[in-house]
């Protein structure tokens, strides 16, 4: 027991000491827009027509880097439907990623948008939160210290939707020239078609969470055609929905009518797995 305890504070330490490190930046970058297809093309020049494009938002975010003039691997975080972390929050993601060795971009889909939260069933999940994934991959591919092949996407509830989505074999990807070398979904919905996907990915989710159930992974999972890229469940038999958000350490939560609560040791073995799915995709 004083052996575990030890290293567990070792491993606070190594985290903390990383701290004054991970250089928090404020930022901005636009959401991705996809090209015309060659149809609209042809009719916009029959037609005499400019072409019709979406509008770009800028979108806000958060760059934690590790010092160094790198390249550096980099991973785009996609927050729930309640917006994105707290301040604390997101610089305690920060520390821990840039220990790693990696800098994390955490998008704000909801602010520059004058979005509050997406969580009531009449809301849904708007679509664009997934164009807002590959905006941040390409701003960060765009950066001189950060390597463009190898970026990962992590999500966590509706943002763990749209980071599947953003793996999707045959998906929106095969519209950019960069793609998502691996991805994380922290407890995602789970639906048929994202159980086909373009890059290594996992998902990890508790057997007791009520929002998003895990019988919706498994029965994903037991659907999958077995083409693509490797996609991993793991389920933690004692966990809620929620379970590693630090802001619950204090006490459980009802949210929209679904509990979300904080489990400590489900928290623990999914960064372990996050860790192991990161440093295969990057090689290091």
């Amino acid at each position: 027991m004083r052996s575990t305890k030890r290293t567990f504070l070792l491993a606070v330490l190594v985290i903390l000491a990383a701290v004054p490190c991970a250089l928090a930046e404020a930022v901005r970058f636009p959401t991705a827009t996809t090209p015309p297809t060659p149809l609209q093309e042809r009719l916009a020049r029959e037609r005499g027509q400019p072409i019709s494009r979406p509008a770009r938002v800028e979108l806000a975010g958060d760059l934690y880097r590790p010092m160094g003039d790198g390249p550096f691997a980099a991973v785009v975080s996609l927050h729930g439907c309640a917006g994105p972390p707290s301040r604390a929050n997101a610089a305690a993601a920060g520390a821990a990623y840039v220990a790693l060795g990696y800098a994390l971009l955490i998008v704000d889909s909801f602010g520059p948008r004058g979005i509050t939260q997406r969580c009531l069933r009449e809301y849904g999940a708007p679509a664009d939160r997934i164009m807002d994934a590959f905006g941040g991959l390409l701003y960060l591919a765009g950066l001189p210290f950060i390597d463009p092949g190898r970026i990962a996407v992590v999500g966590y509830s509706q943002g763990a939707d749209m980071a599947l989505e953003a793996v999707r074999l045959d998906g929106l990807e095969a519209h950019f020239d960069r793609r998502f070398r691996a991805a994380i979904a922290y407890y995602p919905l789970c639906v048929e078609s994202q159980g086909a996907v373009s890059a290594p990915s996992i998902v990890l989710i508790g057997e007791l969470d009520d929002w998003t159930p895990a019988r919706n992974c498994r029965e994903m999972m037991a659907r999958r055609s077995g083409r693509g890229a490797e996609l991993r469940l793991v389920v933690y038999p004692d966990a809620y929905h929620s379970f590693n958000s630090r802001r619950l350490r204090a006490k459980p939560e009802i949210s929209y009518g679904h509990r979300n609560e904080y489990n400590e040791a489900a928290g623990r073995a999914a960064w372990d797995e996050e860790i192991a799915v990161l440093r295969r995709a990057f090689g290091k």
